[in-house]
């Protein structure tokens, strides 16, 4: 090359002088044995959770990964803001929009912010979320136990100091001090369709058709027992309310609302699920599941395959109901 040329010299180079690499009494040994960089949450080799030393805590972001709704795992509950929030900084820690962020913290109750495998991812987010001036805790799946539901009843009658509850299923009368009222709402969709199979697994819808309903219920609690009791219109003796009971059993149950307040003053009221279930979905997802029917006949000597989509609200409504007994 001519010496004009503004080709830079090797010697005109600027190298990188700082050490980039961890020092070996920085790294994290894995119980295979294998040495692991301080900022890692599991073992790269062997994928196990590390031990960590809690100086590294704060250095580690966690690689959150979405549990199916089938698995059991922790729950980031979203309590108060401690001055201004970062929301920006929070989102990219929780691998989430800040939209879907700003939408929870703004709900005006605690929510689920994140829901993880582990204790330990749960605790590194509390305390990331702590520097940016938004206090949580931590539930676990188990403790909210949606698969066990509330028992159902069939009437009430109030006692002085307490009311007595009666179980749907056994007639078993229980007495009970209330100490919790959660209003909600029920929502189930089906969706029946009707596919025609054609060549390299296409299919061709041929029919579809779609029902859906919403019903209110109100769970209650005792201030000793967590799973509750459940009170849906359908089955329910309204004759608590006296000379108050109406012909439709919507308006029972807001009446019923009101009773249960009056009898019991101390216990709280929380009816804020229909304004905040949609903040709550980006968590606690709503269940959708899809089951074949089989073969189905679409006409004269005809069979098409059939199917039914549903979605419903239950185990998240149930979730919620759960979470506001553990935060009395």
């Amino acid at each position: 090359m001519g010496e004009n040329s503004e080709t830079p010299s090797i010697f005109d180079l600027r190298f990188q002088t700082e050490d980039l690499t961890f020092k070996p009494d920085e790294m994290t040994e894995c119980r295979c044995g294998r040495k692991n960089p301080p900022n890692r949450l599991k073992c790269m080799y062997c994928g196990l959770e590390l031990e960590l030393k809690a100086e590294n805590t704060a250095s580690i972001k966690p690689i959150l990964r979405k549990l199916e709704a089938w698995e059991s795992g922790f729950n980031v509950i979203f309590r108060e803001t401690d001055g201004n929030a970062e929301i920006g900084k929070a989102a990219a820690l929780l691998s989430v929009e800040a939209t879907d962020l700003s939408a929870i913290l703004n709900a005006g109750s605690p929510l689920p912010v994140a829901r993880v495998e582990s204790t330990t991812e749960a605790n590194i987010l509390i305390a990331g979320l702590s520097k940016l001036n938004l206090k949580c805790s931590m539930i676990s799946d188990i403790e909210l136990d949606a698969d066990k539901l509330p028992i159902r009843l069939s009437n009430i009658e109030f006692c002085e100091g307490g009311i007595a509850v009666t179980d749907f299923n056994t007639r078993q009368i229980t007495e009970i001090d209330l100490a919790l009222i959660v209003p909600g709402l029920l929502t189930l969709s089906k969706t029946d369709s009707l596919e025609k199979k054609r060549r390299h697994g296409k299919t061709k819808l041929l029919d579809e058709s779609e029902i859906s309903s919403d019903e209110i219920v109100i769970d209650i609690y005792n201030r000793r027992d967590p799973r509750g009791y459940r009170i849906y219109p359908a089955g329910f003796d309204f004759s608590c309310l006296g000379v108050d009971k109406g012909m439709i059993a919507v308006e029972n149950m807001r009446l019923l609302i009101v009773a249960l307040k009056e009898h019991a003053p101390h216990a709280k009221l929380v009816s804020d699920y229909a304004k905040v279930r949609h903040a709550l979905g980006s968590i606690w997802e709503v269940e959708s599941r899809k089951d074949p029917k089989g073969l189905q006949r679409s006409g004269f000597g005809k069979v098409e395959f059939g199917s039914v989509s549903s979605t419903s609200n239950l185990q998240q409504f149930t979730k919620y109901s759960r979470l506001q007994w553990h935060l009395l």
